[in-house]
């Protein structure tokens, strides 16, 4: 007799990084102008996160390079004179939940800069422990289930014929079923909110890692 089952496990921790995407936007008549203005905004929130970083409260920074684009607008039928837009992407990751929540309150109403929103992460050292406390354990189900619809069905034990990720055991109908790869980290809910004047309102939400794994056995 074979037996086929799957095995999952899931590990809700809190958030041990929050990485802040930032976007700084300028936009006027003039390229000249546009370019200056957004390279101010960029530097002084560079400023502030290389300070955070020099005290430990953030880890990484990436400020992208700042971007120009122009276009003409048309009103009345008729074309206007250019709109020049500059732009640059940056994003830094705290460890010190207060520290962001302090520079969200400081620089959430600064003209030109937009915190648009936080990502809720693990350090690549602990989502890798979980994911190995995850794959451990739902394989341990497995056999678990494996081991009761056997005895269930009349036999004693169990052994392992196949043991895979989801989809791989080549049961097509089976494969579907298993609508999420092994392991994986996810946010559960929004990550942040607030008022335009008091700053954006930082609410770590928990993370959930899972592991899945699908099992054949023979019993006996």
């Amino acid at each position: 007799m074979e037996i086929s089952v799957q095995g999952t496990h899931e590990e809700t921790v809190r958030p041990e990084v929050a990485r802040l995407h930032a976007w700084v936007r300028a936009e006027g008549a003039s390229k000249d102008q546009v370019l200056r203005t957004a390279t101010e905004v960029v530097n002084l929130i560079s400023a502030e996160f290389d300070r955070l970083r020099d005290s430990g409260a953030v880890v990484e920074v990436v400020v992208r390079p700042i971007s120009t684009s122009s276009w003409r607008p048309i009103a009345k039928g008729r074309q206007q004179a250019p709109i020049f837009r500059a732009g640059a992407a940056l994003w830094a990751d705290f460890t010190d939940f207060i520290a962001l929540a302090d520079l969200a309150a400081r620089f959430g109403a600064t003209e030109g800069l937009e915190l648009q929103r936080v990502e809720w992460r693990l350090t690549d050292a602990t989502r890798r422990e979980l994911e190995e406390v995850c794959l451990t354990r739902a394989v341990e189900q497995a056999r678990q289930r494996a081991l009761v619809m056997a005895r269930a069905a009349g036999a004693e034990e169990v052994a392992f014929v196949q043991l895979a990720d989801p989809g791989l055991l080549g049961d097509r109908a089976t494969a579907e079923t298993f609508a999420v790869a092994a392991p994986m980290a996810m946010a559960r809910g929004a990550a942040f909110a607030g008022d335009d004047l008091s700053g954006i309102d930082i609410r770590p939400e928990d993370l959930t890692v899972a592991g899945q794994v699908q099992a054949r056995f023979t019993a006996g």
